[in-house]
């Protein structure tokens, strides 16, 4: 009896830090950035991306699209999207590996998963979020690459970014 108590005790404790290290930590697990730092991560990403993903890459807009978004704080901020597409590459597989091993060399948890399409054809996708960006996600088959990106939300004002 007196050994489930000393466990039980213990695991008490190691659930009160938990909760008490996880309750000091900022929502999502990201630092606050002002919106010129939100878009610079997000752009720096982007690029290393597409340089790791090889091809030629157009921009789906005239460069970073703002929109306004709230802060966990509740005040207003600024987050950025900035999506790309390029033509499909012969090895789809190969390419997305190199995406998420460039993901993970800079510190980025990722996911891979391979979606079969009803064309036949298979999608493979890369995703990250909540560091650098709010979240990212590369896509590729053989007739198109994609990236997809929303920056974190940056504090500042949406009307202080024209529209590219």
């Amino acid at each position: 009896m007196t050994s489930f108590i000393c466990r039980t005790g213990a695991t008490a404790l190691i659930l009160t830090i938990a909760l008490t290290v996880n309750a000091c930590s900022s929502t999502k697990g990201t630092p606050a950035v002002d919106a010129k730092q939100a878009s610079d991560q997000m752009q720096s990403l982007v690029r290393d991306t597409m340089k790791a993903a090889g091809g030629e890459w157009k921009s789906t807009s005239n460069g970073p699209a703002a929109d306004p978004c709230t802060m966990p704080d509740g005040n207003e901020g600024v987050w950025f999207s900035w999506n790309q597409i390029a033509d499909g590459t012969s090895n789809p597989a190969a390419v997305t590996e190199r995406v998420d091993r460039t993901w993970r060399d800079q510190g980025l948890a990722t996911q891979d998963h391979k979606y079969k399409r009803a064309d036949g054809e298979t999608l493979h996708r890369v995703g990250s979020a909540e560091r650098e960006v709010d979240s990212i996600q590369f896509n590729a088959t053989t007739d198109q690459m994609s990236i997809n990106v929303q920056s974190l939300c940056g504090a500042g004002n949406v009307d202080e970014f024209p529209v590219p």
